[in-house]
């Protein structure tokens, strides 16, 4: 509706989000903790730079 490109990501099986047997294993859950720190992180440094570039004379 919005016509807004998104990106879903997270732990577990799709299958049962929101189900009565919906769960994750830690360590997944530990691995998209690591994936989601480095990709925000990474456009974090870009925005960074390109604010840094508008800024130059």
């Amino acid at each position: 509706a919005w016509r807004c490109p998104i990106v879903a990501y997270g732990p577990g099986d799709a299958a049962l989000d929101h189900t009565p047997d919906e769960h994750i294993v830690l360590e997944e859950y530990l691995r998209a903790i690591r994936v989601l720190e480095m990709a925000l992180g990474e456009e974090v440094n870009k925005g960074t730079k390109d604010i840094q570039s508008s800024r130059a004379f």
